[in-house]
């Protein structure tokens, strides 16, 4: 099987398109207008955000690479030591956050991690999931895909993606995102989010595709897209609890309709 195969361009345009699209009317229709998260010094805040970047992409190489080459496990079928490994991880890569967060003496908040709008964020991510996981329904026969049924494993695989939803979204989106959307402004910031998203993907295509670059560098390449409608959600809340949602279920969503997302 050829990888990228045209049904891959086809479903990442497909969620870029229906992503957007749908996350801009129900914005508008929940009326979120939200204040921006600002910062005294941008200057420093955007080089540290280039830099936890930097520090995530070196933590998934040795975490993929330890799972790959050191804690084997023979089967990938989800449960609850799948659930563990991907809890691991995602507690590892959140450390540069943390520290950053401790060495700017910042809180919370300052990353999206919010009461304002909860409600409303909790919303617009739900409401866009729902479009979009349909819409990935609909269509997933003439994708490759088809649906996929409930199982015991598909329970721990929402699970995991939970977690790791939430863990990159406050990196990619809550961090990464905010400082830089206020030194450069909101579009380039989502447009980096998205690219750093992109780049975190490559050290597990990496370890996939048994050390092809090339294929590591197609795979991460196509998570731009998703990277860049998380990004887009979490702009017009201005709160991770959006995009998060939006995050684990797509990737869910997917995979109930046999689509690797």
């Amino acid at each position: 099987m050829v990888y990228p195969a045209p049904v891959d361009l086809e479903i990442f345009a497909l969620i870029l398109a229906v992503g957007l699209s749908s996350t801009f009317m129900v914005a508008k229709g929940l009326r979120l207008h939200p204040k921006k998260i600002d910062f005294a010094y941008k200057n420093k805040e955007s080089l540290l955000s280039i830099a936890v970047a930097v520090a995530v992409f070196g933590a998934a190489f040795g975490i993929y690479g330890f799972y790959d080459k050191v804690w084997v496990r023979t089967t990938l079928t989800a449960d609850p030591i799948y659930v563990l490994r991907g809890a691991i991880a995602a507690a590892l890569i959140l450390v540069p956050v943390v520290i950053a967060l401790k060495y700017s003496k910042q809180n919370h908040r300052s990353i999206g991690l919010t009461k304002v709008n909860l409600a409303k964020s909790l919303a617009l991510g739900l409401l866009v999931s729902l479009v979009l996981v349909f819409v990935i329904g609909i269509l997933s026969r003439f994708l490759g895909g088809g649906f996929a049924g409930f199982s015991i494993p598909m329970g721990y695989q929402f699970l995991s993606y939970i977690i790791a939803g939430l863990s990159e979204e406050i990196i990619f989106r809550g961090y990464i995102q905010t400082r830089l959307a206020a030194k450069f402004g909101s579009t380039n910031g989502i447009l980096a989010g998205a690219f750093f998203y992109a780049a975190y993907n490559f050290p597990l295509g990496f370890f996939c595709f048994s050390g092809n670059i090339v294929l590591a560098a197609v795979y991460g390449a196509l998570r731009f897209a998703p990277g860049l409608v998380y990004g887009y959600v979490f702009h017009r809340t201005q709160n991770v609890v959006s995009s998060s949602v939006v995050h684990a279920l797509l990737v869910w969503g997917g995979l109930l309709f046999g689509l690797y997302l």
